[in-house]
């Protein structure tokens, strides 16, 4: 299903990205490849949640990525797609092999990819092709359902939301202080 790209010229190993596809193709492929996975790999996990199943939300297209929430049994993690050969190259000696099973993170990679805080681990499933995962939340036993562990990473982006714009009002407020001390206001009178 995927096809081999490679910068011509550039010596980088070889990325396998997918065919062109829509939102509906591809969330099909995605849900079926990782249930085929969990079901080989996880099912009687103990770290798997019994009542979750795969699920994948809010896929979208955005700057050459497919970016997506994908809820597995195991974690729920953020999803990314390349559908264009991206610029960092593929670590060196790593086969898609050592990451087919889905037992393991692959090895981190420090991309530019809208919606990607930090960096993902690399990942190749023959479905898919190459692929970044970034788990956003573990340990998912403590949530009754599927829709309780996306409200919560929902929490997790307001608050992250509101620490940031505090964090930004508290610069403001700091930087207006610091300039009053460097330029005295003439209306005040003092130096």
């Amino acid at each position: 299903m995927t096809h081999r790209s490679t910068a011509e010229g550039s010596g980088m190993a070889t990325w396998q990205i997918l065919p062109a596809a829509t939102a509906e193709t591809l969330a099909l492929q995605i849900t079926a490849a990782f249930r085929h996975r969990h079901e080989a790999c996880f099912r009687d996990s103990q770290a798997a949640h019994p009542d979750l199943s795969v699920e994948l939300r809010d896929l979208r297209s955005v700057t050459g990525w497919w970016l997506g929430h994908l809820l597995t049994p195991i974690a729920l993690y953020r999803i990314c797609i390349p559908t264009a050969i991206p610029a960092v190259p593929l670590p060196s000696g790593w086969t898609a092999a050592e990451c087919t099973a889905l037992l393991s993170l692959g090895p981190p990679l420090a991309l530019s990819v809208p919606g990607l805080i930090g960096q993902g681990h690399l990942h190749y499933l023959p479905e898919l092709g190459h692929f970044l995962l970034q788990p956003e939340v573990q340990g998912l036993r403590r949530y009754p359902d599927a829709d309780a562990v996306f409200a919560a990473w929902g929490q997790v982006l307001r608050f992250r939301q509101q620490s940031r714009a505090n964090l930004e009002q508290q610069q403001q407020c700091d930087r207006r202080a610091f300039l009053r001390r460097l330029i005295p206001d003439p209306r005040d009178g003092t130096p």
